[in-house]
């Protein structure tokens, strides 16, 4: 059956069977049934769309289940034979598929249990254990009979009977094709001499890094001594190349330590809040007073005076002095800014991810000040002026640590860079805020990294001297100035979780054997 025909048999259930058809898939799941795990969780997902650990499931399992049960391609009409074809040239190119590499035979034996109480050597042994379930051994040109043994078992299938055959004997057995095997001693010479020699390539997903692979590799090959192991990063792909007892379970182990890792979607909010306010109130009075001299001394000219003059003695004076403007002023300004900055980043567990929201803003290092021409004559050379580019606005490098289901670890390094609107020998001034902090949230939740508060207040007067100093009254000879600014700098971050950790997955068993006596697949 399909995938696709599985999930068409599904019926539906009622909603409160979710948790139950959960438990009934963890159980498929356990006993290595893929297929009728995904459907269950399929189902779970279904009945309580609210819950997103069924629906995680049912996405970890889907590979697998796919892998178990794959679609089959419709049958090809068969062409009529034909005389021609039967007599076919010997000079002919070989079939496509006569030479495409293909896997070892595997037995199939026949199908359900049987009891065994045999007392008889090793050949009559394998030769009775074999043809109770339909199957033929013949065995290698020295292999001896030794004396008799005592075998029994109840209720076993084929592979577990021939597996206890292996031990009872001390032998180990080569398939041949579907019903037939041969049975070698186990010795070392003779696993070099007859066990089979195979080929696996194990493809590597893209975000798997050359340093990982190298490592995974490296790994494998030792805990198996394998003898040929080739890496391709370009391709992504790993050779392996031994007898078959050590490249099957190291494929699988393989393919086990390449498991996708887990991913987190990260929301980062950066808020700015600027405040400004000016006040200013009082008597804006004037602190100086211009005499002129109005006389004709010497025939001094007269000035031409259009402000108002206050003279003395009913006119005749000969000095006059200029009568200043006073205004009374209460004035006041506010300003309020808000800047916002909201990204979305993903990240992969243990892989640090960054992310930079600004532009990048060009900062002369080097250049020519020099004349443009000598003084013998010509023109001087002019280099071509050296230019770094910094970057403002939000830089955010942030490396995520999974722990199970609930919380996330969050290794993060911020920088917010912004121009201060001033300069230092043509060069401009860069303020700067950088945070290095590390922060364990719950998956989902909101949480405060980092926060900064900036204020500064100035109070300006100015007014007559001795007179703005007199309680209550002075404040009719003085003018006051209130100017105050506040920043503030918010960043607020949240993980949420993608796909499952490598904890929630299964882990299957792999049958090995010991060093002297690996276990050869069936």
């Amino acid at each position: 059956m399909s995938l696709v025909a599985g999930l068409l048999s599904v019926l539906p259930l009622p909603a409160a069977d979710a948790a139950k058809t959960f438990a009934e898939a963890q159980k498929a799941e356990h006993a290595g049934h893929m297929v009728q795990a995904y459907l269950l969780y399929s189902q779970a997902a279904a009945l309580d769309p609210s819950n997103p650990f069924y629906r995680m499931k049912s996405e970890a399992v889907k590979s697998r289940a796919a892998l178990e049960s794959p679609p089959k391609p419709p049958d090809a009409p068969r062409k009529p034979e034909t005389a021609a074809a039967d007599s076919a040239s010997p000079f002919d190119p070989p079939d496509r598929n006569q030479r495409t590499p293909k896997p070892p035979p595997e037995l199939k034996g026949a199908p359900g249990l049987k009891d065994f109480d045999l007392h008889a050597d090793a050949k009559s042994l394998w030769q009775q254990v074999a043809h109770a379930f339909r199957l033929e051994a013949v065995f290698d040109t020295d292999y001896e009979t030794g004396p008799p043994l005592t075998f029994r078992l109840d209720q076993t299938g084929y592979r577990e009977a021939m597996r206890a055959a292996e031990a009872a004997t001390g032998s180990f057995v080569v398939p041949i094709s579907g019903r037939m095997f041969l049975v070698v001693k186990d010795t070392d010479a003779k696993r070099k001499e007859r066990e089979p020699t195979v080929s696996v390539s194990v493809e590597v997903p893209q975000a798997t890094t050359a340093q990982e692979l190298t490592e995974i590799g490296q790994a494998v090959r030792q805990l198996f001594n394998l003898e040929h192991m080739a890496l391709d990063t370009r391709m992504n792909m790993v050779v392996m190349r031994d007898r078959i007892s050590r490249v099957v379970p190291a494929s699988r182990v393989f393919d086990e330590l390449l498991h996708h890792r887990p991913q987190v979607n990260i929301e980062v909010e950066m808020m700015e809040v600027d405040r400004t306010s000016s006040l200013a109130y009082g008597v804006d009075l004037a602190v100086t007073a211009p005499i002129y001299y109005l006389g004709t001394f010497w025939n001094s000219p007269v000035p031409a005076i259009t402000a108002q003059l206050a003279t003395f003695g009913g006119g005749q004076s000969l000095f006059g002095i200029v009568i200043g403007s006073t205004a009374a002023l209460a004035t006041l300004s506010r300003s309020d800014s808000r800047t916002l900055f909201r990204s979305t980043l993903r990240a992969v567990d243990g892989t640090p991810s960054s992310m930079h929201v600004g532009e990048k803003f060009p900062v002369l290092t080097a250049g020519y000040f020099g004349p443009a021409s000598s003084s013998q004559g010509g023109t001087v050379y002019t280099p071509p002026p050296s230019f770094t580019f910094e970057d403002l606005g939000l830089t955010l490098k942030v490396t995520p640590r999974i722990h199970g289901m609930d919380e996330v670890t969050l290794d993060l390094e911020t920088d917010f860079e912004v121009l201060t609107g001033e300069s230092s020998n043509g060069i401009p001034i860069i303020s700067s805020r950088k945070l290095a902090s590390k922060i364990r949230l719950k998956e989902g939740e909101w949480g405060a990294v980092a926060g900064l508060l900036t204020s500064s207040e100035a109070r300006t007067i100015s007014g007559l001297a001795g007179l703005s100093s007199i309680p209550v009254l002075g404040e009719l000879f003085k003018q006051t100035n209130k100017d105050e600014s506040t920043s503030e700098i918010f960043l607020i971050i949240k993980p949420t979780l993608l796909n499952l950790p490598a904890d929630q997955f299964l882990t299957p068993t792999i049958w090995t054997g010991s060093e002297t006596r690996p276990v050869t697949p069936l």
